[in-house]
């Protein structure tokens, strides 16, 4: 009897499983749109933007580039012409090598023209502290990781409230990149939430410059590792821009109660002042590295 009840049960499986349809999902992607990738700097060197089309959700591909495109940034004494190299990207070149697009407290106009219309934006280049130090010790179990040696970057907010930052780290000359790697400051803290200002940044984003692993835990540093961080001011638009962006790209951390998709709201707003997908900024940079002895 047990072995027709097996054969029954193994039927019913079976069954159910020979009853699966596949789903057509409507995610809602009807036609492209301009998304523009305008993150440049002050430090001598080419700046790039780039001005590609947006995709649907499922499309498994690069995107495409924009190659027609008039891009200009000014500020109150110039304007820098940013030309079209390959794949919707642009670059602005220095003439001399080391001239610099502005200083601190200089305010941007970002002006994209394509298939005639007018994308513009503006910011303002935020100052940025200077990195203190890197530092290497050796921990007990931080953060639910394993034992030993990790890295903390050590830096002060500079007084005054609203400065935003993105730390950038690398390990051995690989940025970080994984969504939980993402490391952006209000202040020396998360967010705009507190009344914290002008102290050393606190401690859970003087760690976030570790790697983590594919759990979410950090992961330690080995003799003859190198640690590099680089800090960039950016905008509040920026800032909040990046938070979405971490948000979304790890909302599957949150199980049940994920967040819906949706686009991270940028700063770059079209002639009918609508906006437009992406964000430009222009940020002052400090960096520092250390080798693991």
């Amino acid at each position: 009897m047990k072995k027709y009840t097996y054969i029954l049960a193994l039927a019913g499986i079976l069954g159910f499983a020979s009853c699966e349809d596949p789903i057509t999902v409507d995610n809602g992607f009807e036609a492209s749109q301009i998304v523009v990738d305008a993150w440049i700097t002050n430090e001598e060197g080419q700046q790039i933007i780039d001005v590609k089309e947006s995709q649907d959700y499922f499309d498994n591909r690069l995107p495409t580039g924009i190659t027609n495109a008039e891009v200009t940034v000014t500020n109150a004494e110039e304007t820098f012409n940013f030309v079209h190299v390959a794949d919707g990207q642009y670059v602005w070149t220095p003439p001399t090598g080391s001239e610099i697009i502005g200083d601190v407290g200089d305010e941007f106009t970002l002006k994209i023209e394509v298939d005639n219309k007018t994308l513009t934006s503006t910011t303002q280049l935020n100052r940025v502290p200077e990195i203190d130090s890197i530092s290497i010790f050796f921990e007990d179990e931080p953060f639910g990781a394993d034992e030993g040696f990790f890295a903390e970057l050590y830096a002060r907010d500079l007084p005054g409230k609203g400065d935003t930052y993105w730390v950038k780290s690398y390990r051995n000359d690989t940025l970080l990149n994984r969504p939980q790697e993402l490391n952006i400051i209000y202040d020396a803290t998360f967010d705009a939430g507190t009344d914290i200002d002008g102290t050393t940044f606190i401690r859970p984003l003087r760690f976030a410059i570790n790697a983590v692993d594919d759990d979410g835990l950090p992961r330690n540093v080995d003799q003859g590792d190198k640690v590099k961080c680089e800090i960039y001011s950016i905008s509040n638009e920026a800032f909040r821009f990046l938070q979405i962006v971490q948000e979304q790209t790890t909302n599957g951390d949150n199980s049940i109660f994920a967040l819906p998709v949706a686009n991270s709201r940028g700063n770059i707003r079209d002639e009918n002042g609508d906006l437009v997908l992406g964000v430009f900024n222009v940020a002052a940079v400090s960096r520092e590295e250390v080798e693991v002895n």
